[in-house]
């Protein structure tokens, strides 16, 4: 069971002090259609991933925190809570197998200095051994205030759960990374030269795969049109080198299709979702829904990118994905086709009207996803800049900027 509450008139903590903190690195002002002001309501929620079992808190309704700062009380379960601080912390009294709650103060700030200017804005963490955490901004398409559940774009994070699907197909001797890739079976005429790419190459965006980024955010449709004309022409000079091409996740996410006989989205919750107990993401072929975060752009162009990056989940679903990663899957996610810093692993989203980072620190085992709608800052590295040192301070692990490899 999932317990939320809320932070009421959380943009009051300083918020004009924060400004500076995620600024545009144009040093334009950029403003969004429906900009969050000061006076705006955050969330604050401390989840309950399903099927989690090494960070669930006790399935309760009402909870009762103290702290040598301050003191919180929640006396409902419709998430009415009154706060004096956000930098208390606090243990729960509700039984013996309650877990204790994570502190993350600076976190808090990256959330609010995240929402200004923004449509939304949601932040999890989740950590071994400790209550799941979240905090969250706006408003969802049907009113709401959003939360850690509210699914939004996570544009090119869309990799991690096709590369995990990729994984999942190694791990039941469906595939193997080595194998060249199946044209054939993917329905595409191709030029020879592709014949002896393999899934690897792939994954790790070095096959060869054209860039043209404006391709893969074209007109509505499969990923597979783009794709088409991409191979119909040989593999690039670059071949074993690597260059970010969408194109790479576009075909991974139609080998999965072949291989399972099923549509991207049921291939990825019986090899990814459903093992986790993830029940929220869904396609952008689906549109915006009533309980989703508003998208300024819209989703129907996102179709467009297939498995590179047409999911919208929200950040507890990513985290809690995030958790269900083993050793054996990091075999099959590696550098390059997943991001590496001092900090650990993952992957950025960029797309016009939606930022995304989700992270694994490799601390003992500390995920985070942070998801922003709206125009700023430029790109989801630009998110991870925000979040993971504040994360990383909080946690007493601060190592600088994030230096992420390749960029």
């Amino acid at each position: 069971m999932r317990t939320h509450t809320a932070l009421l008139g959380a943009f009051a903590l300083g918020a004009a002090s924060l400004l500076g903190a995620c600024a545009d690195d144009s040093g334009a002002t950029v403003i969004a259609s429906e900009p969050i002001d000061a006076t705006s309501t955050a969330t604050l929620a401390s989840t309950t991933p399903p099927g989690s079992t090494t960070t669930a808190r006790p399935p309760d309704t009402t909870t009762s925190t103290t702290s040598t700062t301050s003191t919180t009380s929640t006396t409902s379960t419709t998430s009415t809570t009154s706060t004096t601080s956000t930098t208390s912390t606090s243990t729960t009294s509700t039984g013996a197998d309650a877990l204790p709650v994570g502190s993350y103060p600076n976190v808090e700030a990256a959330v609010f200095s995240l929402a200004l200017g923004n449509v939304a804005v949601s932040v999890s963490v989740h950590r071994e051994g400790v209550a799941p955490w979240g905090l969250a901004a706006g408003r969802q398409a049907d009113g709401a205030l959003v939360t850690p559940d509210t699914t939004f774009v996570t544009a090119s994070v869309s990799k991690l759960v096709t590369a995990l699907s990729v994984a999942r197909l190694v791990a039941d001797g469906r595939l193997t990374t080595a194998a060249v890739v199946p044209w054939e079976a993917l329905g595409l005429v191709r030029d020879p030269q592709w014949d002896d790419v393999t899934v690897r190459e792939l994954l790790d965006h070095t096959s060869g795969m054209p860039v043209n980024t404006k391709s893969w955010l074209d007109d509505p449709g499969p990923c597979s049109i783009p794709l088409q004309e991409a191979v119909l022409a040989p593999p690039t000079v670059e071949r074993t080198e690597w260059r970010y091409s969408n194109g790479n996740y576009c075909a991974l996410g139609m080998l999965v299709e072949a291989l399972t006989g099923q549509a991207l989205d049921e291939a990825a919750y019986d090899l990814v979702f459903t093992p986790a107990g993830v029940t929220g993401p869904y396609l952008s072929t689906d549109g915006i829904r009533a309980d989703s975060a508003p998208s300024p752009r819209g989703v129907a162009r996102l179709a467009r990118l297939g498995g590179a990056g047409s999911w919208l989940a929200s950040t507890d679903d990513i985290v809690t994905m995030l958790d269900s990663v083993t050793e054996a899957d990091r075999e099959v996610l590696r550098w390059p086709g997943i991001i590496l810093d001092q900090y650990g692993w993952g992957h950025t989203g960029t797309v016009d009207g939606a930022k995304a980072c989700a992270w694994v620190l490799e601390d003992g085992r500390t995920t985070v996803a942070a998801f922003v709608s709206g125009p700023r800052p430029a790109t989801g590295g630009n998110v991870c800049d925000v979040v993971l040192p504040a994360l990383a301070t909080d946690l007493g692990l601060w190592a600088g900027a994030p230096a992420r490899t390749p960029q």
